[in-house]
């Protein structure tokens, strides 16, 4: 019971007891605890608590006025012409998805604000996006600011995933985020995590090329002959994870929900639904004469969930790019373009030599990182080593 607020109901475990005599109230016994789990809003209202203590500055999945935070995206340029225009032809169903996300702190994200003096200075945002996997996003600051919102609200992340992912009920066993390689703030943290520590199982970045392509008003027609598009199978799995380990032996697979022993998770979606959201998965193995040559997966939620719609979107990882053609490429995509309410939605392709190859333009080249959160001391030590958090 924290100062008559609120209660906190847990499950915790006794990790000592000592007996402390000869006080002058008597002998009291004093025990340490360690949570076990806990109701995921009242471990945030906790975790509040705790981070307002450290900078009365900082807050977690707060009530935030849709106008200043508006205000906040345009004013720190995260929201730029090009973005602005795609905002601008949803608005309505836009608007409708962040009030829910920022007044009725729904379980599947989280949100932290840098705020002084009433005015929003730092934002940074996740997801829940995959069954043990989050997604960091949407991170901004105002450039005027000289007190680092932008550090503080990275700092704050950090400290909540630390917090959080031995919890059963958070599912926090991965962190993803993307960003472009010339974006020198996350290439240098994120980034340089993966070359500081050396460990693939532990921090891996694997690039991906990065398009958009136009809802076909034909999705009908059929793949070329001896070509198919099916649900994938076991053994489908096991050679993704053979070329996957090959080509990166990273954590990628782990964190999208692409090993060998993923079952068809639905629980996920369930949550989302039950919250008011959108979120569908579907998998399609691409083969020729029944040899595997590539694995898709198409990603369905409420439109700029993600502001890059990269929640929205057709990842394809190549196996085998022998006879494998752009034109190919661009007729599986255009069968699996029926899935889209928008008019153009991303296609995300691994590895990116084989965009190269077949000469497929592409917008920009986008870095996925993903850490093992049981990895998060190396992350810490990293971060101390690079940043020095200023106090607000």
């Amino acid at each position: 019971n924290l100062a008559n607020s609120f209660i906190v109901k847990c499950k915790a475990q006794v990790v000592y007891r000592k007996i402390h005599d000869k006080e002058e109230n008597g002998n009291f016994i004093k025990c340490g605890l360690t949570f076990l789990d806990m109701d995921l809003n009242d471990h945030r209202r906790l975790l509040s608590l705790l981070h307002q203590a450290e900078n009365q500055n900082s807050y977690i999945s707060s009530k935030v006025d849709q106008d200043d935070l508006w205000k906040f995206f345009f004013e720190a340029g995260f929201i730029y012409p090009g973005k602005y225009s795609f905002i601008s032809e949803n608005k309505k169903k836009i608007k409708k998805t962040y009030k829910k996300l920022y007044t009725e702190n729904p379980s599947i994200a989280a949100h932290f604000i840098c705020r002084k003096k009433g005015l929003i200075q730092g934002h940074m945002s996740m997801l829940r996006f995959y069954e043990n996997t989050w997604l960091i996003h949407h991170h901004a600051a105002l450039k005027s600011s000289m007190i680092k919102a932008g550090l503080v609200v990275l700092d704050q992340v950090g400290k909540f995933a630390y917090d959080s992912h031995r919890l059963y009920s958070s599912h926090m066993d991965y962190l993803i985020c993307y960003y472009r390689p010339e974006n020198k703030f996350p290439n240098q943290i994120f980034g340089g995590a993966v070359k500081s520590i050396k460990n693939p199982k532990a921090f891996s970045l694997d690039p991906f090329s990065y398009t958009h392509f136009r809802k076909s008003v034909d999705t009908d027609n059929g793949l070329p002959k001896s070509w198919c598009l099916e649900k994938p199978q076991q053994a489908d799995f096991q050679e993704l994870e053979n070329f996957y380990e090959r080509e990166s032996g990273g954590l990628m697979l782990k964190a999208l929900d692409l090993e060998p022993s993923s079952d068809d998770r639905s629980n996920l979606s369930e949550e989302y639904t039950k919250l008011g959201f959108k979120r569908e998965r579907h998998l399609f193995a691409l083969k020729k004469k029944g040899i595997l040559k590539a694995i898709l997966m198409l990603n369905t939620t409420d439109i700029a969930l993600n502001m890059s719609d990269l929640t929205n979107c057709i990842k394809i990882i190549i196996l085998d790019p022998e006879s494998l053609t752009k034109d190919v490429i661009c007729k599986v995509v255009s069968i699996l373009s029926k899935n889209f309410e928008q008019k153009k939605f991303p296609v995300l392709i691994y590895p990116s030599s084989f965009v190269e190859k077949e000469k497929i333009p592409f917008e920009k080249m986008y870095n996925f990182w993903v850490m093992n959160t049981q990895y998060s001391d190396e992350y810490f030590k990293h971060m101390g080593r690079l940043l020095k958090i200023q106090p607000v």
